[in-house]
Order: structure tokens, then sequence, then C-alpha cells
């Protein structure tokens, strides 16, 4: 006879999935995250309910960290999914340098499989990220020329590298507090501003102004849906710049 959970049970489900859902909560600072957390790590048949509960609400669960929490991933046309459609107010162009500067981070941080399963958090700042993206825009255009520019693209891709590389890299807000809309640092910022508030990086000011840490949430995030051609072409990039130019560095290590 099949066990019918207890309201209770699906009432403590719901709670830790809606924990979930709050990316910048972490269950050492709340108790009932951390029992229930610990619950879900622990007993079978509280991760399969919990599990249901989120397939419900339009998510996967990816891991269940100890110091990061239930982690999920908002399935295909759910609720919780995003879209870089979704930046309503943005351009289209550049809503596209956006999604690009996303698998920028993503692919510099984690080039290879043995990277997306190495648990050290990987530290990257403003400079580091947009050095990468102007190497790489470098590596296309001589990869079309070699081509005689016939090389097969992605047509939002080509896209979303031009309108960066039609941008300079540093350019003063009028007020002096910050980046100009017209400079890459500006996007860049925005998009690591982004992940902190996603739970996925944090501010490391302690290593100068724009350095951030990526957390194992945004690495676990990236392992759910590295693959595509996009993420693919950048990473081969990165990997084959790696000789010359040494990983982003573990939070903590010195440069």
């Amino acid at each position: 006879m099949m066990n019918v959970p207890l309201l209770d049970d699906i009432h403590d489900a719901a709670r830790l999935v809606a924990f979930a859902c709050q990316p910048r909560m972490r269950p050492l600072a709340d108790k009932t995250y951390d029992d229930l957390l610990e619950r879900y790590r622990s007993s079978t048949e509280f991760r399969d309910l919990t599990d249901n509960v989120a397939d419900g609400l339009g998510l996967d669960v990816i891991a269940a960290h100890p110091q990061e929490g239930l982690i999920v991933h908002p399935l295909p046309g759910g609720m919780f999914s995003f879209r870089l459609a979704d930046y309503h107010k943005l351009r289209p162009e550049q809503r596209m340098m956006m999604g690009l500067i996303h698998i920028a981070i993503a692919a510099r941080a984690y080039p290879t499989p043995a990277d997306l399963e190495e648990e050290s958090i990987k530290r990257v700042s403003v400079s580091d990220v947009d050095g990468f993206l102007r190497h790489l825009i470098g590596e296309l255009k001589r990869e079309a020329e070699d081509s005689d520019g016939l090389i097969a693209t992605n047509a939002e891709f080509d896209r979303a590298w031009h309108a960066y590389d039609r941008m300079v890299s540093v350019k003063p807000s009028r007020r002096g507090n910050g980046w100009a809309m017209s400079c890459t640092y500006y996007w860049i910022t925005h998009v690591l501003d982004w992940l902190v508030g996603q739970g996925m990086a944090q501010r490391a000011p302690e290593f100068g102004a724009g350095h951030y840490r990526l957390l194992h949430r945004f690495r676990l995030q990236v392992a759910e849906v590295a693959g595509p051609a996009v993420f693919d072409k950048i990473a081969d990039i990165r990997r084959r710049q790696v000789a010359d130019d040494p990983p982003c560095l573990p939070s903590g290590v010195n440069e």
C-alpha cells in the first residue's frame, strides 16, 4: 500500500522549496531552514516529497548544499524561468550582449567539465571578464578571416559580440559615481550584480573594486545548462587561452 504523506510533511516540503526560492537565504542563518535541509539530505521519503513539490512549481532540485542550501533550477516554460526578453526596458542588442556576458563569465570560470566538478569558489573581476571578452572577440575575428568570412556562426551571438566590440571598456558616468551605459564595464557590473542578487555571487571588495566571488550555486547552475554550442565555443577559446592566462583564482588566493 502506498504511503500517503501527512499534511505536516507536505507543509514542510513546501516551506523548504520556499527557502530555495530565496537564493540569498543561507541555512546557517535560519535554524528552520537548516533543519529542513538536513531532513532533505537524510530522509529519502522527505526528499522525494520535496522534489515533487518543486517539480509541481516548475523547479528542478539540483543540489542540497550544506552552506548554500537547496539549489533549484527553473524548468523551461515554468513560472520561475528567466528569459533575456524579461529585460523589457533594454534594446534587443543590449539583452543579447548581457546574455553573452553571462556565458563568458561561466566559460571563463569553468572552461572544462573538471572545473564544473571542483568545489573551490572562483574569483573574477570586471576587468577579468572584459579582458576575456576582448580576447574572445579577437579570436572570432581571426577565425572569420581564416575562413574567408564563411565560418558558421549563431546570428544572435554575432550581434551580441559586435555590439560589445563597438563599445569602449571604460567610461565614467556623468555623475562620477559609476560607469556610463555606453561602456562594457557598466554591463559586466550589471550582470555580476544581478548574480549577487540571485545568490550566485558575492562582492569581494577586499580584493579591490569590481571583484566578485562566484559561489557554488552559480557553478551548479552552469553545470545544469552547459552544453549549448555558444557556451562550448566560448569555453574552447578559454581553454586555449589558459596556457597564457591563469584561470580564475580560488577565493582567498593572492594574485
